[in-house]
């Protein structure tokens, strides 16, 4: 079979054959200033985003913290405060919104039980939002989901009492 796309590597396409057309060995990182791991070159747009940080403001009687960026062990330290600060007082009411978060693992957990254990311990409320499949995995790995009772929308969080 003359041509044919078993025997010929041109009729395969030049993707096969042809080292350009696949890209480079490092997936075009030389090209775009990112080879060898050098963070000089990388979009601090993307930086930023995955820097952790909390947003707070009122809402009526809550306090709805967003939390920013990657939640994990590196990123508990920068939002843990934020949080702690919220949960503090006499029954507080705080909302805490995971839909602005990039990345959430077992440290994002403890930071939410630890919010938890506070605002209960002083008698108040918590609610939470989180629209984020692979959050929510996270929280039902960890056995929070009937505890925390994620809602999808800030509305939702506002309307449950």
């Amino acid at each position: 079979m003359q041509g044919s796309a078993d025997g010929d590597p041109a009729a395969r396409g030049s993707a096969d054959g042809d080292p350009a057309a696949r890209g480079s060995a490092d997936g075009g990182l030389a090209a775009r200033g990112l080879a060898d791991g050098d963070p000089a070159g990388w979009d601090g747009a993307a930086a930023d985003a995955a820097a952790p940080r909390v947003h707070t403001h009122r809402i009526g009687a809550y306090t709805v913290v967003e939390l920013h960026g990657e939640i994990d062990i590196a990123g508990v330290g920068s939002v843990g405060p934020g949080l702690d600060a919220a949960t503090a007082g006499d029954e507080p009411a705080v909302i805490v919104d995971l839909r602005p978060t990039a990345f959430f693992d077992c440290s994002g957990l403890g930071l939410l039980c630890r919010a938890h254990r506070r605002v209960m311990e002083r008698g108040g409320r918590m609610r939470l939002v989180c629209d984020n499949a692979l959050i929510l995995r996270t929280l039902r790995a960890g056995r929070l989901l009937d505890v925390l009772r994620p809602v999808a929308t800030l509305d939702e969080a506002l309307r449950e009492e």
